[in-house]
């Protein structure tokens, strides 16, 4: 049976979709059969292949991300396409169980990085109708800032994340803010601590990358043993 992915990157291709705004160019597509699918290139090839592989290594730990398979660079450059969450509606600060759930989340966004975790807009969270978060962009996790610069010596072996995201601007301390010893461990326990964050290691392709997650992925271990 044919990939309903590759169906789909064969439908689309050359055409320009509808562009969905931000900085990397994402676009809607619908397939011949009506499905949705987001795609995006990022702001160049590293940049998106490493989106692709973090959007992997969540869904690995099971954190609901966004089905995506990378397509390129014949033809086309490198393109992650994705399922477009139908249904889903951006966070709302004042649904207060949803908050609540997204806050779960903050130890698997913390180890990546994902320093765009919830968007200018709170647009990169999404609300499925079942009440799940979905995260729709991690292109400012790992190594490399949203727009595709790198983060230099600020992406490092220590998970400074865990304090600095609680509170980075602009919506971050109302989601994130002053979480506590205990709900920093229950969040990395919820995603199957040590043995899953490593194993969940094996879907990033960049060798650096990877070996600074490992030590990442200690960091955090020793933190809340």
């Amino acid at each position: 049976m044919p990939d309903p992915m590759d169906e789909a990157w064969e439908s689309i291709r050359g055409k320009r979709g509808t562009n969905l705004g931000g900085s990397t160019g994402a676009r809607l597509h619908e397939s011949p059969t009506g499905e949705r699918f987001v795609g995006k290139r990022g702001n160049h090839p590293a940049h998106i292949r490493n989106e692709f592989d973090m959007n992997r290594y969540l869904n690995a730990l099971g954190v609901a991300v966004p089905e995506a398979k990378l397509f390129g660079p014949s033809q086309w450059p490198y393109t992650m396409l994705s399922r477009f969450e139908e249904g889903s509606k951006p966070l709302s600060l004042q649904d207060r169980d949803a908050v609540q759930r997204v806050r779960q989340d903050f130890v698997p966004h913390a180890a990546i990085g994902n320093w765009d975790a919830l968007g200018l807009d709170l647009d990169n969270v999404l609300m499925r109708p079942d009440g799940t978060p979905s995260y729709v962009d991690m292109g400012g996790s790992g190594p490399w800032r949203s727009m595709g610069k790198p983060k230099g010596e600020a992406w490092k072996p220590q998970v400074t994340e865990l304090d600095s995201m609680q509170y980075e601007p602009p919506h971050t301390p109302e989601v994130f803010g002053n979480m506590s010893e205990q709900e920093i461990g229950q969040s990395w326990d919820k995603y199957g601590g040590q043995d899953a964050f490593t194993d969940a290691l094996q879907h990033l392709q960049d060798s650096s990358t990877r070996n600074i997650m490992g030590q990442r992925v200690e960091d955090i271990a020793r933190r809340v043993a």
